[in-house]
């Protein structure tokens, strides 16, 4: 953990892409690769970067597989636990394309503005929020070598189409919500599993999120 009293604090809640997941289920890269690592060595002691990333997580919706992943239900207490914050990093919707879940881009989307509503009112001291970037997750490509080896029961070729269109609704809903808004799939794109960050993306989104932070912070 960061000790400096002074530092500012950043969660960043996200899902597996947020975890670290190898796209060829090896585990988990490295603290140092990982975009959070790259995010708190480039904005150096004065923030604390808050890792809160978690396999299979989905915006809202209960995974009978895996208990626990509600991201809604989750967030909640996390925003307990870690303040007071300063800024809040929301990267998820990946996990809700998955065909079991059947549900379209725009209730995605919509689904972000629960999280985005609890997070304002969770960090609202003296009428001031923590500021809150909203980043749409990189697309799912379905035509990756080993996405049909992984993925057949979970994503489809449908899936992938739905991940192009998440952007453009989250982009609606961080407008309408009044947050900053990023799409990680102009910087960063999966590897081999066609689901998960490639090697380079993780710099790459740490680079394009430490920008922004600098701008806003």
């Amino acid at each position: 953990m960061n000790t400096n009293p002074s530092a500012k604090t950043i969660l960043c809640f996200g899902d597996s892409n947020t975890w670290g997941q190898k796209p060829n289920k090896t585990g988990r890269f490295p603290a140092n690769v990982r975009w959070t690592g790259v995010l708190q060595n480039a904005l150096g002691e004065d923030y604390y970067i808050i890792e809160e990333g978690l396999s299979s997580r989905t915006t809202d919706l209960e995974y009978s597989k895996k208990p626990g992943r509600n991201g809604l239900t989750y967030l909640d207490p996390c925003l307990d636990s870690h303040r007071p914050l300063d800024f809040v990093v929301l990267m998820l919707g990946t996990n809700d394309l998955k065909i079991e879940f059947e549900r379209s881009p725009e209730q995605i989307a919509e689904a972000t503005r629960g999280l985005i509503k609890l997070t304002k009112e969770k960090t609202k001291k003296d009428g001031v929020t923590a500021q809150i970037l909203l980043v749409s997750p990189i697309h799912i490509i379905d035509a990756a070598p080993r996405f049909t080896e992984f993925y057949t029961e979970n994503y489809n070729h449908e899936s992938a189409l739905k991940s192009q269109r998440l952007a453009s609704e989250m982009k609606r809903v961080a407008e309408e919500t009044g947050c900053t808004f990023f799409d990680a799939s102009t910087v960063a794109e999966p590897g081999e599993d066609g689901v998960h960050f490639s090697d380079s993306s993780h710099p790459a989104l740490g680079k394009a999120i430490t920008e922004i932070v600098r701008e806003l912070v």
